[in-house]
């Protein structure tokens, strides 16, 4: 395809059975193929995946496949590379599309191709009150999303934008590379989060998700780009704060699931204690803990 309006990307290492649902979720919608494409990056080395999915590319024709060696969150990058849609979504591996979705993204795409305001589409996360929120400033986009920024799920990019950024995939964030795109454009008058709910997550069941550092990930690395945010002068202390704190909250969410649940890990969980000390002291940490444990027990007496 030459010039689709809408360009899903979905980045993978070849998980049949995600995969496979997420694209059969993708076209069932009965949207016209010409007005979008599926670029498709596998960093895996399943074969059976790649057989599978070469038999499918023979059913639909938008469909770009492209195997790569690039890092695992790096072929996110990969993926935009590829795009050739006026404005590119991605699409997580793991996450069907509802009933609607595609027709909404297209008709987006479409509405704001002049304007091109940067763009996140937070599945209902949010909890706005209306569906759409703009946001006049950089700042308070940050503000709004608050560490939900750190979920690649929710990223969309003009392919305008993402042209002016490194061709390099080396020069971006190994565990946050979204946020290099997310952050990249910080003097737009129009930052749009739309809260409506697009996406329908597939059960991880005992699948490896990841193995990368968890508490490093959310404890250190993100905070730091946070952080740095603010010393660049591109977000205010009081929005450094907020999502700092929020972030804290997500991060003892983790240490519940799987530090006290016990729920099936497969990421590395070893750099929980070397996080204590570097933005989160291990006493803020158990009491953003308690409070989650005292909001469990309330929701389920109600």
């Amino acid at each position: 395809m030459s010039n689709p309006i809408l360009s899903l990307c979905m980045p993978t290492n070849g998980v049949s059975e995600w995969v496979f649902p997420v694209l059969d979720s993708i076209y069932s919608q009965g949207c016209k193929n010409d007005d979008f494409e599926v670029v498709i990056t596998d960093n895996g080395n399943n074969e059976e995946f790649k057989q599978y999915i070469k038999a499918y590319i023979q059913k639909h024709q938008n469909i770009q496949y492209f195997e790569t060696t690039a890092l695992p969150f790096l072929n996110e990058i990969e993926s935009y590379k590829r795009a050739n849609g006026i404005l590119i979504k991605f699409v997580n591996h793991r996450t069907k599309l509802l009933p609607g979705a595609l027709k909404l993204l297209i008709e987006y795409a479409r509405n704001n191709a002049c304007n091109k305001p940067i763009t996140y589409f937070s599945n209902g996360e949010l909890k706005l009150e209306e569906k759409e929120k703009n946001c006049g400033t950089f700042d308070e986009f940050i503000s709004s999303l608050s560490y939900w920024s750190s979920w690649s799920t929710g990223m969309t990019i003009w392919k305008e934008d993402f042209k002016k950024l490194p061709n390099d995939v080396s020069g971006f964030n190994e565990l946050f590379p979204h946020t290099d795109v997310l952050f990249s454009e910080k003097n737009r008058s129009s930052y749009v989060i739309n809260d409506t709910i697009i996406f329908d997550e597939i059960p991880q069941g005992k699948k490896p998700k990841g193995s990368y550092d968890l508490f490093y990930a959310f404890g250190v690395e993100y905070p730091s780009i946070i952080l740095e945010l603010y010393r660049n002068s591109s977000i205010t202390a009081k929005t450094y704060q907020k999502v700092s704190r929020d972030n804290l909250a997500f991060v003892a969410e983790l240490y519940f699931k799987y530090f006290i649940k016990k729920e099936y890990c497969s990421y590395d969980l070893s750099g929980l204690g070397d996080m204590y000390c570097v933005f989160y002291r291990k006493q803020e940490l158990m009491a953003a803990l308690l409070k989650v444990v005292l909001n469990k027990l309330k929701n389920k007496v109600r």
